[in-house]
């Protein structure tokens, strides 16, 4: 209830405020030739007089002396434009097109004199172009859902796949600086996000291969988040919503440039509530008790999770481009408890999930006029769980009978410290440009966990060297890399080489619009660490990739289809929540992959924007002897989309539908033989043969209120409705969407009632993510 009146005071104060200031001319400016909104245009009267400017978005909110005013709407770059109000109908509704005022030749652009700028591969995505589809900003993976190559995410997990990886062949990127995957209740909860903030963020990029971007790409490529470098101008960002609170401020700081401070917690309440109705089981029953009846309480979560982010950034006195400091840290603890009791009056409940997850990220950059930049950071990864069955599955003489539903526990804690430096060379090799880059990691690897009478621990440490260098030949439409380069592990005293060929080539003599062809090829190359008969340890992974496609680019269509493939030489599994130390007997001997993706961009002049991504993929893990696994990121098709519908050109109201589709994804079991107290235990992967679908569609409704002066600069009040067609429960429109039944937890299956010889893991597979609704507000302050 006092969250109702918060918010309906609130609301009556943002509203108010907009109300009481009378606004004549709202619009929005876009660029003429590919209708992307241009900020801080200045607008002024024809005799000069200056009366405001675009924002961020590209729109405005003015106050004339007149009707028949005359404005002129102009920006360096840009041709000006002059418009007579008394030609719009509508003055609330105005659409202003700017024009570049240079002189496009093909993909060339000449300005006065200037030299032909080549051709450019657009890597970097900004937020707001992903946003224009998905409109969803608090979780990152709404947004890399979309992007070209991401070939679907496990159900309410941190898994994401990349043109068919495993999830753990991602990897991942603060600036240059390589972190974890990280991503809050990473337990299969649903409501969960990722701990990046997006809203400090200026843009994404995805390299896969190494002639770009950041060295530590994984075994399939890097996705690399870009910090937003911020200006040193006063700044106020909030938002409030049932399940996400979040500040952001922007500020100057002393001899700093600029500082940012942002903070998000997820509540517990209401992430408590989410996880009665999706995440625990019901299992009480109707015929012992008539009339009314209560059902007593078991409490089943106690979950607590926050992020901070803090980030100082700027240029130096000597003139050189940019530096940064950055610190990031994260904090989850969680306890799910299952009630066993099937009466209303009783309970019996069981922690069958207990943990927590810690991140620190520190992180310097700092680039040079001369193309030189270094880095250098530190990443902290600690992480505990303990897994129970909700039975006594264990036999045999226990001395606490509380043991019989123990599965397995651990603590980890893994430790990166990195430097490293790139360098574009005033060199013309064979008439290509050259760069290198070197990177140096030190990780520190410890791990506790149980073992027959008590405890144990393993920890194992080791420096990787890599370092490559590219040669980059670019013309006006196309561009062609090749990077060489290797990989060290010092512990184990063995090198791998590495090499990437990448491919982009425009099939027309326009940028207006074009089909390209594209491709690359790689031979990979990551460091990882396992267990190998009980101690910890590491090595070196390697695999090939291959990829080929084509694709359209216009105005108002984007589009895109490839064709790829894999192909890992002696590959790790993943280790796993229970028994990683377990000795791994799966006989696996190569694996491959294959598969293809498209994606899909398309918009009118500005009521319409839609984003599509699709994927199908099939490979098998080679086992000795003949036999196989499905591979992890197998799905015979995956596709996300996004449709955007604006009712007003000046979108003040927004509707997002959003449709997910994951058909035919492998189910995996353990079976595990029990550590004794001489021999260690061993386990083996094994096909479950089930499968898991995902079916969900989503609604989402933005009220935007924008202003240029003032306190309040602009508000967004949004309703989301998710798995709308949860309930819905007719055969031929299941793929609207269902409850998504997936994988929980673990439980144990043995069908001798003996542990001692054996038994297996199982996946616990419950009822998905129903309908759910949220609502909240997103406002930002000038100060």
């Amino acid at each position: 209830m006092n969250f109702r009146l918060f918010f309906s005071f609130v609301l009556f104060i943002v509203v108010g405020v907009f109300a009481a200031s009378p606004t004549t001319v709202i619009g929005v400016v876009l660029e003429a030739e590919s209708d992307l909104p241009v900020k801080d245009v200045a607008i002024t009267y024809q005799s000069g007089k200056r009366i405001g400017e675009t924002d961020s978005r590209g729109r405005f909110e003015l106050t004339v002396d007149s009707k028949n005013a005359s404005l002129v709407f102009k920006k360096e770059g840009f041709d000006s434009v002059f418009v007579d109000l008394q030609d719009y109908a509508d003055l609330m509704d105005m659409v202003i097109t700017l024009s570049t005022n240079v002189t496009n030749l093909g993909s060339s652009t000449i300005i006065g004199d200037g030299e032909p700028v080549k051709w450019e591969v657009e890597r970097t995505v900004k937020l707001e172009k992903l946003e224009d589809a998905a409109g969803m900003r608090f979780d990152l993976t709404e947004h890399l859902s979309q992007m070209p190559g991401i070939s679907g995410q496990k159900d309410f997990s941190s898994a994401l796949y990349y043109e068919g990886s495993r999830a753990s062949d991602v990897a991942y990127h603060l600036g240059r600086l390589r972190i974890p995957n990280m991503r809050h209740l990473d337990v299969g909860f649903p409501g969960n996000l990722s701990i990046v903030n997006p809203h400090t963020l200026s843009g994404i990029e995805v390299h896969d291969h190494y002639g770009q971007g950041p060295l530590g790409q994984g075994l399939a490529t890097s996705i690399q988040y870009i910090p937003e470098q911020t200006s040193g101008e006063w700044g106020l960002r909030g938002s409030a919503g049932l399940t996400l609170q979040e500040v952001v401020l922007d500020a100057p700081f002393f001899i700093w440039d600029s500082f940012r401070f942002a903070f998000r917690r997820l509540d517990g309440e209401m992430l408590k509530n989410l996880g009665e109705k999706f995440f625990t089981e019901f299992r009480k029953r109707d015929d012992d008790c008539s009339g009314d009846c209560k059902v007593k309480s078991s409490d089943p979560f106690d979950l607590t999770a926050f992020d901070v982010y803090a980030q100082l950034n700027g240029s130096d006195s000597l003139g050189n481009k940019t530096w940064a400091l950055r610190a990031l840290y994260s904090s989850d603890e969680y306890k799910i408890s299952q009630d066993t009791s099937s009466t209303y009056g009783a309970i019996n409940s069981i922690d069958i999930i207990e943990g927590s997850q810690k991140y620190l990220v520190l992180g310097a950059e700092y680039a040079s006029k001369f193309g030189a930049s270094f880095h250098a950071g530190l990443v902290r990864e600690s992480l505990s769980d303990t897994l129970r069955d909700t039975t006594g599955f264990r036999s045999g003489k226990l001395s606490d009978e509380s043991a019989r539903t123990f599965i397995d526990g651990y603590s980890q804690t893994h430790t990166t410290l990195s430097a490293g430096a790139d360098k574009r060379f005033n060199a013309d090799i064979f008439g290509a440009d050259l760069r290198g880059a070197v990177l140096y990691e030190h990780h520190m690897v410890e791990r506790s966990f149980p073992v027959p009478g008590g405890e144990e621990s393993s920890d194992y440490q080791t420096g990787v060297l890599s370092g490559a260098v590219t040669l980059d030949w670019k013309d006006n439409y196309s561009e062609h890399m090749l990077s060489v380069g290797a990989v060290a592990d010092a512990a184990d005293h063995k090198a791998l080489p590495t090499a990437s060929f990448d491919m982009e080539r425009n099939l027309s003599k326009t940028d207006s619009a074009y089909w390209r062809l594209f491709g690359n090829a790689a031979y990979r190359a990551d460091w990882k660490h396992y267990f190998d008969n009980g101690d910890l340890t590491g090595r070196l992974e390697s695999g090939t990739s291959l990829k080929f496609g084509f694709g359209y680019r216009s105005k108002y269509l984007v589009a895109q289809l490839s064709g790829f493939g894999r192909f890992y030489f002696d590959p790790l599994l993943p280790l796993p929540k229970a028994f990683a130390n377990y000795n791994d007997v799966t006989p696996v001997d190569y694996a491959w992959v294959s598969g293809a993706s498209g994606s899909l961009e398309w918009k009118t002049s500005h009521h319409f924007s839609l984003a599509m991504n699709a994927s199908s993929v099939y490979g098998e893990y080679e086992l000795k002897g003949g036999k196989s696994l499905p591979w992890e990121a197998n799905s015979r098709l995956d596709v996300v989309t996004h449709l955007r519908y604006y009712p007003r050109k000046d979108s003040i109201v927004s509707v997002i539908l959003t449709h997910h589709a994951a058909w035919h994804r492998p189910l995996y079991y353990y079976a595990i033989k029990p550590a004794t107290n001489d021999k260690n235990g061993t386990r083996e992967l094994k096909d479950y043969h089930e499968f898991a679908d995902l079916y969900r569609t989503d609604l989402r409704v933005n009220l935007d209120l924008t202003k240029t002066k003032g306190f309040f600069r602009n508000a967004r009040f949004y309703l989301e409705l998710d798995n709308i067609f949860s309930k819905l429960d007719v055969a031929a429109l299941k793929f609207l969407g269902s409850e998504n039944a997936r994988e929980r937890s673990w439980v144990a299956r043995d069908n001798d009632k003996n542990t001692a010889n054996g038994y297996d893991l199982v996946p616990f597979i419950a009822k998905g993510m129903g309908l759910y609704f949220q609502f909240g507000v997103e406002v930002q302050l000038g100060l």
